[in-house]
């Protein structure tokens, strides 16, 4: 439940309602040099562009983690809420990578 409020939870909060994340993905992408900061062997290193099926916006620290945090009452909902959508906490990644970082795998073929 906790970790659907801190995905969802968007009333006034951080961004405005009704804004969608993906208005900043060409920033993030320009911030980043065009460059994928996860790294995930063998990220691809190919440029980032802007499109959400190749592009995705992650978390540097995760949802989980925030939820960690607000259940060992070192934050409150709200402060766990902001730090989470905090710019300086959203980066452009490649999809695989997300993927990848997310799920705990390597894409790594196997022998």
């Amino acid at each position: 439940m906790i970790v659907h409020l801190l995905r969802n939870w968007r009333p006034n909060r951080l961004r405005p309602q009704g804004f969608r994340l993906a208005h900043e993905r060409p920033r993030l992408i320009a911030k980043q040099n065009g460059i994928c900061p996860v790294p995930s062997p063998p990220c691809p290193k190919s440029p980032l562009v802007n499109d959400g099926k190749v592009t995705h916006i992650d978390h540097v620290e995760t949802v989980n983690a925030f939820l960690d945090k607000v259940l060992q009452g070192e934050l409150t909902f709200d402060e766990a809420y902001l730090q989470l959508w905090d710019d300086s906490n959203l980066r452009a990644v490649h999809h695989g990578c997300n993927y990848d970082r997310n799920v705990g795998r390597s894409r790594v073929a196997a022998p």
